[in-house]
């Protein structure tokens, strides 16, 4: 399970979009928040197409550079 201690501005990470449902996708963390929403922890992130988006922590699959 991936930790907030775990990625940092400018990592990359694998996460899957759709509430953990979507298809698996390299991104760059963008930012990183303790409460990304209701409480729980997640990371904005931006696309290799340049949308940005967010994600709670927990779809988060796995950190490829911190």
């Amino acid at each position: 399970m991936i930790k907030l201690k775990d990625v940092r501005v400018g990592s990359k990470v694998v996460v899957r979009p759709s509430f953990g449902g979507g298809r698996p996708m390299t991104v760059i963390v963008d930012e990183v928040d303790s409460d990304i929403k209701n409480g729980i922890p997640g990371i904005s992130y931006i696309t290799a197409d340049n949308e940005g988006y967010w994600a709670y922590l927990s779809q988060v699959d796995r950190v490829i550079q911190y």
